[in-house]
C-alpha cells in the first residue's frame, strides 16, 4: 500500500508540473494489458483484465 502511495504522490506533482505548463502528453498503446487484483484476508483475487490499443492523451489546463 505504501508503494501505491507513493506512486500517487508522484502522479500528482507530474500533473500539477503539467497544468503549470498547459501540456499534453501523448501515449500510444499496441496491445497493452493490465490485469487487476486485490488482495483479501491474505489471498490474491483477481478482478479482471483491462487491454488498450490505441492512443491516449493526457491534456492540462
Amino acid at each position: 500500500m505504501a508503494e501505491e502511495q507513493e506512486w500517487a504522490n508522484l502522479l500528482a506533482e507530474v500533473f500539477d508540473k503539467l497544468t503549470e505548463k498547459h501540456a499534453s502528453i501523448t501515449y500510444d498503446f499496441d496491445n497493452l494489458e493490465m490485469k487487476g487484483k486485490v488482495e483479501k484476508n491474505g489471498k490474491v483475487v483477481p478482478t479482471g483484465t483491462v487491454a488498450l490499443t490505441g492512443k491516449l492523451t493526457i491534456t492540462a489546463k
